[in-house]
């Protein structure tokens, strides 16, 4: 009934993607990314695309489509019930880095996001974390973007960009630690 959780895993992450009303560059680079890690084959993508515009046909209302359509119990389930509670945790960590991929993370965004935590019974102060991760990596990557205008090549404009990416590994390393900690 629930088929391949990873195909369904990559439906929901491009209809999500498709919540705001447009696919950025941005999102498509994290989602070929995501589809790597869930070791989808370059077909399986293709037909997870092709499953995501075949559904969203005559409907606007991604959120709607998610529900109508199953998809967040298609993929948040495996055989036997819920997936594991730190794998529904990853994908929302993955849901909240695709809404914030082309610096907006939109209402519709949320929509989806905020229901499937309540669906999947995910901790809100695991997702708070996870927003809050989130708004602090992207004003570093401003911050980086700014430090590229401001600063010409040299040792201290280095130094900055290095204690940046320093900061962003430690914020990656702290959502891989929380999504550790929940399978104890």
């Amino acid at each position: 009934m629930f088929g391949d959780n990873s195909s369904e895993e990559a439906v929901l992450y491009y209809l999500y993607m498709m919540a705001d009303g447009n696919i950025s560059y941005s999102e498509e680079k994290i989602f070929n990314e995501l589809c790597g890690k869930l070791h989808l084959s370059v077909e399986a993508q293709k037909e997870a695309i092709k499953k995501c515009r075949d559904i969203t046909s005559n409907m606007t209302d991604i959120f709607r489509v998610i529900v109508k359509e199953k998809i967040d119990d298609q993929a948040g389930r495996t055989f036997y019930g819920l997936r594991h509670d730190s794998s529904l945790a990853r994908i929302i960590w993955n849901l909240v880095c695709l809404g914030y991929a082309d610096s907006g993370y939109s209402q519709e965004e949320k929509k989806i996001v905020e229901y499937l935590i309540d669906k999947w019974s995910v901790k809100p102060e695991v997702y708070q974390e996870f927003i809050d991760i989130a708004d602090t990596m992207l004003a570093l990557t401003k911050q980086k973007r700014w430090l590229d205008n401001n600063f010409s090549v040299g040792a201290e404009k280095d130094k900055k960009e290095k204690e940046i990416d320093i900061e962003m590994k430690r914020l990656l390393d702290d959502v891989k630690l929380t999504i550790d900690e929940i399978m104890m």
